[in-house]
C-alpha cells in the first residue's frame, strides 16, 4: 500500500511501482473507473481503450470483406491512395 498526498486541483503523484505496473510513462493518460462494488480502478488509457474499441468494431471486418492480414493491408493501401487523390 502506498499513501499519496492530494495537491491543489486534485493532482496526485502515482507511485513509481504502480506506474511501472500500469505501464504509464510521462505524458500518458490514465482512466479511472468504478466497478459494481464501488472499488476505484486506475488503468492505462491506451490499454483500456483498445479492447473497448475492439468490442465496438466486432464483426465489422466481415461485413466489409476483411478476413485476414492481407485484406487489411489492401484496405489500408486503398484508403491511403484515396487520400492522395
Amino acid at each position: 500500500m502506498e499513501q499519496v498526498r492530494v495537491l491543489e486541483g486534485g493532482i496526485v503523484k502515482i507511485p513509481e511501482e504502480f506506474r511501472r505496473k500500469l505501464k504509464l510513462k510521462d505524458g500518458d493518460k490514465a482512466v479511472f473507473t468504478e466497478d459494481s462494488k464501488g472499488n476505484i480502478i486506475i488503468e492505462n488509457a491506451s490499454l483500456y481503450v483498445l479492447p473497448t474499441l475492439e468490442c465496438g468494431f466486432w464483426g465489422l471486418g466481415q461485413k466489409v470483406g476483411i478476413s485476414d492480414e492481407h485484406d487489411i493491408v489492401k484496405f489500408v493501401r486503398e484508403f491511403r491512395k484515396e487520400g492522395r487523390e
